[in-house]
């Protein structure tokens, strides 16, 4: 922990509880502008047709934000609190909202045909969306994972810096971070590419490039905690804001500026600086705009890329900059309504989960040929052997298999959800109890480093 401020975690917590309403306003916001433009072109007539989801829509949400509304009654809000931030940065977004989306007609995937009768399949998913989340609180606040914290919690180092003190490993994590995102790139691991062959040190090296990350929320807990600003703070400032657009470039993914802003916002929350309204509300703002200009770029880096191929990284950065020409030169509107309708199409998962929940058992006895069965417990052992040492060892999370028997096709990754993978390995029991474990791991996690 950085010491800048002395302010200890209760306090930073209660504070926090004002965070609660930016958060209900970015996705409320998202919410209004997609609506706002994709109404237009929607036939309000035909968009009732799916009107029977929002009883269970609401059923849903309410499981989903119960925590954080009972977390912020209690003055315990934390906006990077597990179930927090589950809620806000995921489940809420892409099974809620891609729920209404859905209701009201608003995408028309493909792969909706492959759901027999929606009536039922449809609220059958947020049934498990909810129960699932259900089941993850619960193993949170069993005292299972805070016992096994507190135990290990003596034995950690307790570190108190002060912010000079992170400069230099800070500086040498973001350094560290930056070569092995690069031979990441270079290996076809990051980045709007697709690695065909699997090297034996692909596994590793996709561990290591968060080291980036790390070093990122060190420097900024260091830039938020410092109350002397000289020349090293303003060089770290200056490098680290560039980071930014310059990740969002080279990945070329719809979500990488919302992303790479979390772990300022981590390091703002934790560094102990008080947060006011106004401040909530720049949050909020912030938050919205890096959506929708993170969708704005992705979507069309994607769209004139036109696939996963890889190329050269002079190639490459030619598509960045083909993308920029053509976002300075097309009409704005033209680009704000084609980035509303893939922003929409983005969010929603629920009509992706519900394809599982119509099909996993009539598609169970095929799953062993596509390298799919019981893969959670296949992957929990076979993940933590590195290839190079198990050179032959079956490929892990393999999103192209799936998506080919699922989804009818291979030459995408379609999105992988918890509540289906439980649902695919054990069936409808796995869901809660699953989650529920998770739970417990999350809350040992959380409270081993956080709140002890």
């Amino acid at each position: 922990m950085v010491a800048g401020r002395d302010v200890n975690f209760k306090k930073v917590t209660a504070v926090n509880n004002s965070l609660f309403i930016p958060i209900i306003i970015l996705w409320g916001l998202v919410v209004v502008a997609i609506i706002a433009l994709v109404w237009m072109e929607t036939d309000f007539a035909e968009s009732q047709k799916g009107f029977y989801l929002l009883p269970w829509i609401a059923l849903a949400g309410t499981c989903v934000l119960a925590p954080s509304v009972y977390l912020s009654y209690k003055g315990k809000f934390d906006l990077f609190h597990p179930l927090v931030f589950a809620a806000w940065s995921y489940v809420f977004p892409a099974f809620v909202l891609g729920g209404v989306i859905i209701a009201f007609g608003w995408v028309n995937p493909y792969f909706l045909t492959f759901i027999e009768d929606p009536q039922y399949n449809l609220p059958l998913t947020l049934v498990y969306v909810g129960i699932g989340f259900i089941g993850l609180t619960v193993g949170f606040f069993l005292p299972v994972g805070r016992f096994f914290a507190e135990t290990l919690e003596p034995r950690l180092p307790k570190w108190d810096w002060k912010p000079v003190q992170v400069w230099l490993p800070g500086l040498l994590l973001l350094l560290i971070g930056v070569g092995f995102n690069v031979l990441g790139f270079v290996q076809g691991l990051l980045g709007f590419q697709r690695n065909v062959d699997v090297n034996i040190y692909d596994g590793l090296l996709f561990f290591l490039i968060p080291i980036l990350t790390m070093g990122t929320v060190l420097l900024w807990l260091g830039i938020f905690s410092t109350e002397q600003r000289n020349g090293i703070y303003y060089i770290i400032l200056v490098v680290l804001i560039l980071f930014l657009p310059l990740r969002m470039a080279v990945i070329g993914s719809r979500g990488s500026l919302v992303i790479g802003l979390l772990p300022i916002a981590m390091a703002f929350v934790y560094s102990g600086r008080r947060i006011k309204w106004r401040m909530t509300a720049v949050l909020a703002v912030f938050g919205v705009l890096a959506i929708f200009i993170g969708v704005v770029y992705g979507t069309t880096f994607r769209n004139i890329k036109g696939s996963e191929a890889r190329m050269d990284a002079g190639d490459y950065f030619g598509q960045v900059a083909a993308t920029i020409n053509y976002l300075s030169d097309e009409d704005p509107i033209r680009i704000f309504e084609q980035s509303a309708q893939a922003l929409a199409e983005r969010i929603d998962n629920l009509s992706s989960l519900g394809v599982v929940v119509a099909n996993y058992e009539k598609l169970a006895p095929y799953e062993e040929s596509y390298g799919l069965k019981d893969n959670i417990v296949n992957d929990l052992y076979t993940s933590f052997i590195p290839r190079f040492i198990w050179n032959d060892k079956p490929s892990t999370s393999d999103a192209r298999a799936y998506s080919d028997l699922y989804f009818n096709f291979s030459e995408n990754s379609f999105a992988i959800s918890p509540f289906g993978d439980l649902l695919r390995n054990f069936g409808p029991i796995g869901v809660p109890l699953g989650m529920l474990m998770l739970g417990a791991y999350l809350r040992f996690i959380y409270s081993a480093l956080i709140d002890t």
